[in-house]
C-alpha cells in the first residue's frame, strides 16, 4: 500500500468520524449529510478508478459498521464511484462554479442514497418512521449543501 493511498484512508476515516461524532447531532427533518460521500467524489478528481473503488468499499464497510447497516453504504459507494467516475474525470479539468459543484453533489447524492434504498427495502434493515423522499431528496441536497461549503473553504 502506498503512502498516497494509506493518506487518503485515514483522511477517509476522519470525514466518517467527524459524520459520527458532529453531523449526527445536526439532523433536519431525521436527514444527515453523508461526508463520506463529498470525500469520495472529491477523490475522484484525484485517484484512477481502480483506487477509488476500493477506497469506497472500504470506508463503506467501515461506515457501515458504526452505524450498523452492514454492507449497505458500502455497496451503494462503491456502485455510485463506479458509475460517476467517467462523468467526474470529463470535468475536472475546468474550474466549477459553486451551484455546479452543489448540482454534481446533490445529484450523486441522490442517487447514491436510491441506491441505498433500494437495496435496504430488500434486506429490509432501514425502517424509519420518515417518508423516503425526505431520505433520498433531503440528505441528498444537505450533503451538497455541505459539500459545496467545504468547497468554497477549500481554496485552491
Amino acid at each position: 500500500m502506498s503512502k498516497e493511498t494509506l493518506t487518503d484512508l485515514i483522511l477517509g476515516l476522519v470525514f466518517i468520524f467527524a459524520q459520527v461524532l458532529i453531523f449526527q447531532h445536526l439532523s433536519i427533518l431525521g436527514t444527515t449529510p453523508d461526508l463520506l460521500l463529498v470525500y469520495l467524489l472529491w477523490l475522484a478528481t484525484k485517484r484512477n478508478r481502480g483506487n477509488l473503488i476500493l477506497q469506497a468499499g472500504a470506508l463503506g464497510f467501515v461506515q457501515d459498521a458504526l452505524f450498523d447497516f452492514w454492507g449497505l453504504n458500502m455497496f451503494a459507494k462503491t456502485l455510485l464511484c463506479f458509475m460517476i467516475f467517467n462523468f467526474i474525470e470529463r470535468n475536472k479539468e475546468g474550474r466549477l462554479l459553486i451551484w455546479q459543484i452543489f448540482a454534481t453533489i446533490a445529484v450523486a447524492a441522490i442517487f447514491h442514497n436510491l441506491i441505498f434504498l433500494a437495496l435496504s427495502s430488500f434486506v429490509e434493515a432501514y425502517n424509519t418512521s420518515y417518508q423516503p423522499a425526505i431520505f433520498v431528496i433531503g440528505s441528498g441536497l444537505y450533503t451538497a449543501v455541505v459539500g459545496s461549503i467545504l468547497f468554497v473553504f477549500k481554496g485552491n
